[in-house]
């Protein structure tokens, strides 16, 4: 009976060290081989949700949906506050109106096709009331409505059809409790309309816009791969070939892009507005810029030419000058034609000087600073 009371305990110790060593390996299984492949699977997983998160957040190829464009400016100026890039030189002289000034001017462009109807009133409401009720305000507001349409028409070279003094600046009060309240438009007055007498219908100025789109869509098409350099030159040789030098009183068009590109007559502002216009149209910056010039003569007269950008840096064309009239059998050389060619201010500044009074009761507008030396391009 002692013999068959220890053969039992020696088995049950057996089963108990067999149990607890299932369970041990039980243990190290669900540990060492169930938990990492949990654990691997779920980190394969979130990988993965990574992986998808980035896909969705990528940020797109700006190229392959919008197109990148560089633009033209002075680093010394700064462009409008607006989406759309441009070139420095085609709101010029905007940017150098007061406050007033630009509300004129912004009212004007933004109805700029308006003006073809001769009798569309600007209608301000009372946006200058607070300016009026000041002691010179009615002033300083007609002040700021020429530098206005002074600005409009030397960054706008296609109004050649309006007749600025036909337009008048209305102010209208009306007192309300002793209070007056002022209302301002811009209209014909009491004229017929403010349309120059050679353009009073619109079909005639539907007519000359169209005419005048024919050949900017061609020049276009003709210096598309051109540097601005070549841009230049050709326009400068394609107006000089085409205008006639013009001041005669049969001239009616001679001091805008219709008289010069139309009737192939024009003076100094002619041809200066439309190099203006046309560069422009082919993305290279230019302004129109007046003052005297001071010919071989030594004669001095009001005289206007343009400034370009290039490279940063402004440099003068004289377009007119570059297109002397030849008296006798002569022809003209490459020497005249591109003596007033991309000058710079110690080279052009000797017969030519800027004044920025454009007309009377205007406030008085700067230029760019010119590159002192010429563009060396030949």
């Amino acid at each position: 009976m002692k013999n068959s009371k220890g053969s039992g305990l020696i088995t049950t110790i057996i089963i108990i060290v067999i149990i607890l060593i299932v369970v041990a390996i039980g243990l190290f299984i669900y540990k060492y081989v169930i938990l990492d492949n949990q654990q691997v699977n779920n980190n394969n997983e979130i990988n993965n949700e990574e992986v998808n998160n980035t896909e969705t957040t990528q940020t797109p190829n700006i190229q392959n949906n919008t197109e990148v464009i560089e633009p033209i400016i002075n680093p010394n100026e700064e462009l409008n506050n607006n989406n759309e890039q441009q070139l420095i030189s085609k709101n010029y002289y905007y940017n150098q109106l007061n406050s007033y000034g630009k509300i004129i001017y912004d009212k004007l462009k933004q109805n700029k096709d308006k003006f073809i109807t001769g009798n569309y009133v600007f209608d301000f409401e009372n946006q200058f009331n607070e300016l009026l009720h000041k002691e010179n305000g009615e002033t300083e507001l007609g002040q700021a409505f020429q530098s206005a349409w002074n600005a409009l028409s030397y960054d706008e070279a296609d109004l050649f059809y309006v007749d600025i003094s036909k337009m008048t600046l209305i102010t209208q009060s009306r007192g309300i409790g002793g209070i007056n309240t002022y209302n301002v438009s811009i209209g014909p007055g009491e004229n017929t309309n403010y349309l120059r007498d050679e353009f009073q219908t619109q079909e005639q100025i539907q007519t000359a816009q169209a005419y005048i789109k024919n050949i900017i869509d061609q020049i276009i098409q003709q210096t598309t791969q051109d540097s601005d350099i070549e841009k230049a030159r050709k326009v400068q040789n394609w107006l000089i070939s085409t205008i006639d030098y013009d001041n005669s009183d049969e001239a009616k068009n001679k001091h805008d892009i219709y008289g010069a590109l139309h009737d192939r007559k024009a003076v100094c502002e002619g041809y200066a507005r439309s190099f203006k216009y046309i560069m422009e149209k082919i993305g290279v910056p230019c302004i129109l810029v007046s003052g005297t010039g001071t010919n071989s003569e030594g004669m001095t007269e009001s005289h206007a030419w343009n400034y370009i950008q290039i490279n940063y840096n402004w440099y003068a064309v004289d377009v007119t000058w570059n297109d002397p009239v030849i008296i006798g059998t002569g022809s003209l050389t490459d020497e005249m034609k591109y003596k007033y060619f991309l000058n710079g201010s110690d080279e052009f500044f000797k017969n030519h000087k800027e004044d920025g009074i454009i007309s009377e009761n205007s406030m008085k507008f700067t230029f760019p600073t010119l590159s002192t030396t010429n563009y060396q391009w030949r």
